[in-house]
């Protein structure tokens, strides 16, 4: 992961930080909604443009109803994840893994309304998981696998409020945020380009 800008403390500031954020096996802070999709400034959301630098969206969630709450994440270089628990369906009730590229070649494709450019949606049939549920959404420079802990059968309302959290911010967005807030550029894909 790289930044560049003209303030050359700042920039390795930010670096170690990050470095640092990265070397530490799992961030939590369940006391806040981390990856909301309603601001272009959470901390996960800038981690994970630096954890996949090549994808050109970024996974968040949309504000949960009663009885959810953010569990936790984990982020390292190519990889990030973060988890949701549930009052009803305990904890790591759902998970996102968000990585470079993911095999969705199990899954089927689900047409999806009002979807950013390039965004597509696999999900793996029933059969195959034996409880649980698993999407893949696909796009350019990305993959975000998103698993529930149960399925449509045996949780119908669960099922339907999790299979509506999961949003994409394009990460044009925390570029251009980053580099209005800081000076820096948010090196990988939609930014311009990095020295070295």
């Amino acid at each position: 992961m790289r930044w560049s800008g003209t303030r050359r403390g700042t920039a390795r500031a930010c670096v170690l930080a990050a470095l640092v954020t990265l070397s530490v096996p799992s961030c939590t802070a369940s006391h806040y909604q981390q990856a909301s999709c309603r601001s272009h400034r959470q901390s996960i959301a800038l981690l994970e443009a630096q954890a996949v630098p090549s994808a050109t969206l970024i996974p968040c969630i949309f504000p949960l109803p009663t009885g959810w709450s953010f569990g936790g994440s984990d982020v390292r270089s190519g990889f990030a994840r973060f988890w949701l628990n549930s009052d009803r369906a305990g904890v790591h009730a759902v998970e996102l893994t968000f990585t470079r590229s993911c095999d969705s070649s199990q899954g089927v494709g689900v047409p999806l309304r009002a979807a950013p450019a390039g965004l597509r949606r696999y999900d793996v049939p029933g059969n195959l998981l034996h409880g649980s549920s698993l999407s893949y959404f696909v796009f350019p420079g990305g993959c975000a696998t998103y698993r529930l802990s149960f399925d449509r059968r045996s949780a119908p309302g669960i099922f339907n409020q999790a299979d509506r959290f999961l949003g994409f911010t394009p990460r044009s967005l925390y570029v251009k945020g980053n580099l209005r807030d800081s000076g820096l550029t948010l090196c990988g894909a939609v930014a311009p380009p990095c020295p070295g």
